[in-house]
C-alpha cells in the first residue's frame, strides 16, 4: 500500500488563502490536467471535510477525515467519513476494502490531513505543483510551516526532490519528491 501526497502550492508555500479556497480558483489548467489523472488513477482519495466540501464529488472514491464523525460513517457509496484519532493506515484500509481494496491512496489535505500521515511515516511520494504565485498569508502545507520556498519546508520535514519540469510557460514547476530514511537514504519510488 502506497501514498502518494499530490499538493498544489504557491511559490510562498500557502496550498490556500484560507480554508475551503480550492485550487482550481487559482492553479494553472496544467495543474488541473495532473490533478486529474491522479484521481482518476488512484483507489482511495484522504482529504479533510473543508477540502471535501471545497469541491463534492459524489462520484469518487473519498475517504473523509472529520472530527465530527462518532464512528465510520458511509454518507455516498464511495465515501466514508471517519475520524481518524487512534486509527491508522491499515484500519482505514480494512475499513475500505470491501469496496475497493486501497493500494493507492492520494492524499489530497489539507494541512491536518498532511500531518497525520507525515505523523504515521506514511507518505511514500510528493507530487508538488509550485505555481508562480504568492498569497503572503494562509493556509500551509503543514501546519506550524513559516512562509517560503516548499521545497524547502518538505525538506526540513524530510523529502527530497527527485524529478523536476516545468509544467508551462508561465513557470509553473511540477516536483517529484521521496522520503528520505534516517540515514540520508532515498526510500524507493
Amino acid at each position: 500500500m502506497r501514498f502518494r501526497l499530490l499538493v498544489v502550492s504557491t511559490e510562498d508555500g500557502f496550498i490556500a488563502r484560507e480554508p475551503g479556497h480550492p485550487p482550481a480558483d487559482w492553479a494553472s489548467p496544467e495543474e488541473q490536467v495532473v490533478f486529474l489523472g491522479a484521481v482518476a488513477a488512484a483507489d482511495w482519495a484522504v482529504m479533510g471535510r473543508g477540502t471535501h466540501e471545497a469541491a463534492p464529488r459524489p462520484d469518487r472514491r473519498r475517504v473523509i477525515f472529520t472530527h465530527g464523525a462518532k464512528a465510520p460513517e458511509w454518507r455516498a457509496p464511495t465515501q466514508v467519513w471517519l475520524d481518524p484519532e487512534g486509527l491508522t493506515v491499515e484500519d482505514i484500509a480494512r475499513l475500505v476494502a470491501s469496496r475497493r481494496p486501497l493500494r493507492d491512496g492520494l492524499i489530497l489535505g489539507g494541512a491536518a490531513v498532511h500531518d497525520w500521515f507525515h505523523r504515521q511515516g506514511r507518505v511514500d511520494e510528493i507530487t508538488l505543483t509550485v505555481e508562480p504565485i504568492a498569497f503572503g498569508a494562509g493556509v500551509p502545507i503543514f501546519s506550524g510551516q513559516a512562509p517560503g520556498d516548499p521545497v524547502a519546508a518538505l525538506r526540513a520535514k524530510g523529502y527530497e526532490p527527485v524529478a523536476e519540469r516545468r509544467l508551462n510557460a508561465a513557470g509553473t514547476r511540477l516536483i517529484t519528491l521521496a522520503a528520505t530514511s534516517t540515514n540520508g537514504d532515498i526510500q524507493g519510488i
